[in-house]
């Protein structure tokens, strides 16, 4: 090969490193930018799980004194008290008790109600478990537990699927 084409080469490839580089370098500034947003993003999780984590404790903290004041004064019946018990509880036990009673039969397979009822007294302290059988109710209604036999309970519907997957 002759110097001049040798000298055009090196040109040509001299360019195609140059922009090879500054590809390279973009992809970097990306990368960079990425990361410093991913940590942004980390920090707002952060400050938004303690803030979730705070308002949690606040309601079962709030349960609890209800819970303790209930069982000092006693039960009492007016608008602001549900006729049926499990009911008129607030979502968030509703949740709890779902969501005891679920990791109860993913372990044993299925459970009495006194075995889900204990079971929800050593998990959820603060939850009166005379909510318990109309959730066990309202639960076999929605398809998410079957009932083998009385008083026996079993997942169900897309409980039972999603323990299958």
């Amino acid at each position: 090969m002759q110097l001049p084409a040798l000298h055009s080469m090196l040109h040509q490839a001299s360019e195609l490193a140059a922009t090879k580089d500054a590809s390279f370098e973009a992809v970097c500034r990306r990368e960079e930018d990425a990361e410093r947003v991913l940590a942004e993003v980390r920090a707002e999780k952060a400050v938004r799980a303690g803030s979730a984590q705070s308002a949690n404790e606040l309601v079962t903290a709030l349960q609890e004194k209800i819970q303790r004041h209930t069982a000092s004064t006693g039960p009492k019946t007016g608008p602001d008290t549900a006729e049926e018990p499990g009911h008129g509880d607030p979502p968030t036990v509703r949740a709890s008790i779902q969501r005891a009673t679920r990791e109860l039969l993913l372990e044993q397979g299925e459970a009495t109600t006194k075995e889900i009822r204990e079971h929800i007294e050593k998990v959820l302290p603060h939850v009166n478990v005379k909510s318990t059988s109309p959730e066990l109710t309202h639960l076999v209604k929605q398809g998410l537990l079957v009932r083998p036999r009385g008083g026996v309970y079993r997942l169900g519907g897309e409980w039972a699927r999603a323990e299958n997957r």
